[in-house]
């Protein structure tokens, strides 16, 4: 029975709330799923005055509580709580400047070129003429004209504002004819390093611009000031909360956008847990970003770095060791062996953990061979590193990356989001093994799910889930669907897994007493709900250590 001290709450915020915990929590009457293996559903769960976990098990068990003033109650009513979901690969303030400044080109807002035109246009009558105008979501293949957008068409937008638009993956920009004036981009500029200028027929850039090429357009491009990123990192924060989500990890930080965390986590307003990742070179540049400081508090940690290795599937960039349908390429890959070494020692003689980008087998072959030069080197047992995506692993991959005690990173959302993509342009003999994280959890590896928003137009973890389960594209159509694993494990590698990914398994990620009370309540059970009715599911409330910071 509940002691008697417990009150009933006033009701919660309809929005957003900061705050400390100063009240303990004791919530019941529902389906606890505490990602625990020692304890996995309870039936009631402590949180103390600290914001921590205190107690998890019966009802009929809750320890005696004194020394306390007001004990909150949260009757579930049936509802189901679980660890607040970890979005372990999510670009945080590249999601917020398309939730707060940039012109949106997906789909549902815009969906064919004369609509993607149109809204550049109403941009620029809004905007004094030389203003940079930017966007962000293409996608070619669900577009009607089946194309890359060109220079010629954002040309019929504007020609007195320079636009630079990045397609959905975030690997290519299309440039209008001002913007690629100038950033000095002729038919007689060459590629650079890791990175392709489209041409036409003539020779004369097209306007798109793949990989480090895409540095040729954003150097020039002025920067956001701090109080605008900011602004973009906190709105997409609270689009976090609304998904239940409470950790995540921003995967491409440069100098400003550390900067803009360390303020935001000084002021206490970072409303989501963050791991952050620093990169060491940027796009269309050849120097080197310096190691960043060391820092790690109880919702900012910077001690990973980020490296890319190759391209994006969805835009057939990865690098792969036979050519892409359609296209005849092979992908692309960022840097040569030595070097791509070289800047990891750095980093790993550091004590940094390293997190790279790497789809294509040809990729992950690098990535893997170079992780295993580092520890050959210098063996760092303690040094967990990371693979991004790891969209085209083999078996022989997955066993290596056992080995080295490699975390993945994968995205199943992308089979639901791009998988009409992938059908477009990867080879089909490649297909059984696209993202294939029964493969890797079979292998022995720890899976961390994530979103790679705004890579995908929909970033709520229960469709990742769903697209875990059943493995299908938006049109219905299976993709490896013997890669398919189960609720459990889907839950688990979209909570636990997020956190030990991040290096914080020993303060969040399960309803384990002693760690952070980061909580979702869900209209039902994940795991009794069946695949197609996931996104369904409503977060009624989200918790960030004891506090309500969200409710539907």
């Amino acid at each position: 029975m509940l002691p008697a001290q417990v009150t009933t709450p006033a009701a919660g915020p309809s929005d957003y709330t900061r705050g400390q915990a100063d009240t303990m929590i004791i919530f019941y009457n529902g389906t606890i799923l505490t990602q625990d293996p020692r304890f996995p559903v309870v039936e009631s769960l402590l949180v103390g005055d600290n914001g921590r976990v205190r107690w998890a098990g019966k009802l009929d068990d809750l320890p005696t509580i004194t020394g306390i003033d007001r004990l909150q109650r949260v009757d579930l009513e049936g509802r189901t709580l679980i660890p607040g979901f970890n979005d372990a690969h999510v670009h945080i303030w590249k999601l917020g400047l398309l939730l707060t400044v940039q012109v949106d080109a997906r789909a549902a807002a815009a969906p064919d070129i004369p609509s993607i035109v149109g809204a550049f246009r109403d941009r620029a009558a809004k905007s004094p003429a030389s203003a940079w105008l930017t966007g962000r979501g293409y996608n070619e293949v669900v577009l009607p004209e089946k194309r890359h957008l060109t220079r010629h068409d954002l040309d019929a937008a504007s020609t007195q504002h320079p636009i630079a638009l990045t397609r959905t993956c975030g690997h290519m920009i299309v440039a209008n004819s001002l913007a690629l004036s100038l950033a000095g981009i002729t038919r007689d500029t060459p590629n650079p390093p890791g990175g392709v200028i489209v041409r036409d027929e003539h020779g004369e850039p097209t306007g798109l611009l793949q990989e480090t090429a895409q540095g040729l357009i954003t150097r020039v491009i002025p920067d956001y000031d701090d109080a605008v990123m900011a602004a973009a990192i906190r709105e997409a924060n609270y689009h976090q909360l609304r998904l239940g989500i409470t950790s995540a990890t921003d995967p491409l930080l440069a100098p400003q956008h550390l900067r803009v965390y360390r303020q935001l986590e000084a002021d206490g307003d970072l409303a989501v847990r963050i791991n952050g990742l620093p990169i060491r070179r940027q796009d269309g540049g050849s120097e080197t970003i310096p190691l960043p400081e060391r820092y790690v508090s109880h919702t900012l940690r910077i001690d990973t770095v980020k490296f890319f290795a190759d391209g994006g599937l969805s835009g057939a960039t990865a690098a792969l060791s036979v050519p892409y349908k359609e296209t005849g390429e092979r992908g692309v890959m960022r840097f040569e062996d030595d070097e791509l070494f070289e800047l990891m020692w750095e980093a790993h003689d550091a004590g940094f953990r390293i997190a790279t980008h790497a789809i294509g087998d040809v990729a992950i072959e690098q990535i893997i061979s170079t992780y295993e030069r580092l520890h050959a080197r210098k063996p760092a047992p303690e040094l967990r590193h990371r693979i991004e995506h790891l969209g085209l692993p083999s078996a022989g991959h997955l066993a290596r990356c056992k080995a080295l005690n490699i975390i993945a990173v994968p995205q199943t959302i992308f089979l639901y989001a791009l998988g009409t993509t992938y059908r477009r342009y990867l080879p089909d003999g490649f297909f059984p093994r696209c993202y294939p994280v029964k493969a890797m959890l079979d292998a022995g590896l720890d899976v961390a799910l994530s979103s790679d928003a705004p890579v995908v137009p929909d970033d709520n973890p229960l469709l990742g889930m769903k697209a875990a389960l059943d493995r299908k594209d938006i049109n219905g159509n299976p993709i490896a669907p013997e890669q398919a694993i189960s609720a459990a494990q889907a839950l688990y590698a979209y909570t636990m897994g997020g956190a030990i990914a991040s290096g914080d398994a020993d303060t969040r990620g399960s309803l384990s007493p002693g760690k952070w009370a980061d909580l979702a309540v869900l209209s039902g059970n994940p795991l009794e709900t069946p695949p197609d009715m996931l996104p369904a599911l409503q977060v009624e409330q989200t918790y960030v250590g004891g506090v309500l910071v969200y409710q539907r």
